[in-house]
């Protein structure tokens, strides 16, 4: 079975992330690391990461396509399965993360997990997404409303999923209304028992659609 559990790594310390990779990696689809682990460890800790499972960068890109591109270059060298952008800064910046990727998978924001500017433009973001040629989508869990028009948009486009867990979102409802990997992070890492609560997690996935 296809593991549908991201794995969002938010935190500093490279030791305790490095530990949660070796015992997480190989039981989620992914793990997504932010600009918090970056910054204090270096982009180094990519690579490091890359051994114990495929990494995203959640780097949200959001600017000119010179420096988008040159961002994606530089996550591409360091083994990098995916990226992050945002596409509200129009076609000729995501087309550009797009460009740079070569292998590494391009995903591209279309709805936030909170209330946010995006709302009201959501349609034009996925059309944009599509025409510069994106893996997948990221629409939010706790948002179900938004996931669901997300979906019923994306084509055959991946679709990724912040805000279950401690945002509130439910992630077998999440999976129903059309994503493929649900992204967790605090639920888990915060837990007294980290594996087992992924183990739980993954069960009732399982369970509920008898995979």
């Amino acid at each position: 079975m296809e593991n549908k559990i991201i794995f969002a790594l938010d935190i500093y310390d490279h030791d305790e992330a490095i530990n949660l990779a070796k015992n997480l990696g190989d039981k989620v689809f992914a793990i997504k690391v932010n600009w918090p682990i970056i910054l204090e460890n270096g982009i180094k800790i990519i690579r490091e990461l890359s051994k114990y499972s495929k990494i995203i960068c959640d780097f949200k890109l959001a600017d000119i396509d010179n420096t988008d591109k040159l961002i994606t270059e530089k996550v591409n060298e360091y083994n990098a399965w995916g990226i992050i952008a945002h596409a509200f800064t129009g076609y000729k910046s995501l087309k550009a993360v797009v460009d740079s990727a070569k292998n590494t998978k391009v995903f591209s924001v279309v709805s936030m997990s909170q209330e946010s500017y995006v709302d009201d433009i959501t349609d034009k973001l996925i059309e944009t997404s599509k025409k510069a040629g994106v893996y997948g989508l990221v629409a939010p869990a706790n948002r179900p409303l938004y996931l669901k028009k997300v979906k019923e948009l994306s084509g055959n486009l991946k679709i990724i999923s912040p805000g279950a867990g401690s945002q509130g979102g439910d992630i077998l409802n999440a999976l129903l209304l059309g994503s493929d990997y649900v992204i967790i992070g605090r639920s888990i890492y915060n837990s007294d028992n980290p594996e087992k609560t992924l183990s739980d997690f993954n069960n009732s996935i399982r369970n509920s659609f008898n995979i």
